[in-house]
């Protein structure tokens, strides 16, 4: 296969994957309260803090929302898997 040809395919297959990115990136956060703790634990980092300072909020726990709190969140839903955020911050201690 000729090199111009492999460099051609290279370039489409980059940009193709680079635009799937873009569009998955772009699109709005899918947890809300409803969402499993194993839901938050496959969500990027990003869409995970988002989330937390949502519901610290909501549920008035604002502890959860600082540098030090945040961390207790992921912690709790690695071993509870099948509980929801709002029964985590229903629950959580103030």
């Amino acid at each position: 296969m000729p090199i111009r040809r492999v460099h051609k395919m290279w370039v489409a297959a980059s940009l193709a994957s680079a635009i799937a990115l873009g569009v998955s990136a772009c699109g709005a956060s899918s947890l809300s309260a409803s969402s499993s703790c194993q839901d938050f634990m496959h969500a990027s980092p990003v869409e995970q803090h988002e989330i937390v300072d949502q519901l610290a909020t909501q549920y008035q726990k604002p502890e959860y929302s600082t540098p030090l709190g945040e961390p207790e969140v992921p912690y709790y839903c690695s071993a509870n898997p099948s509980t929801s955020l709002a029964d985590f911050f229903t629950n959580a201690e103030d």
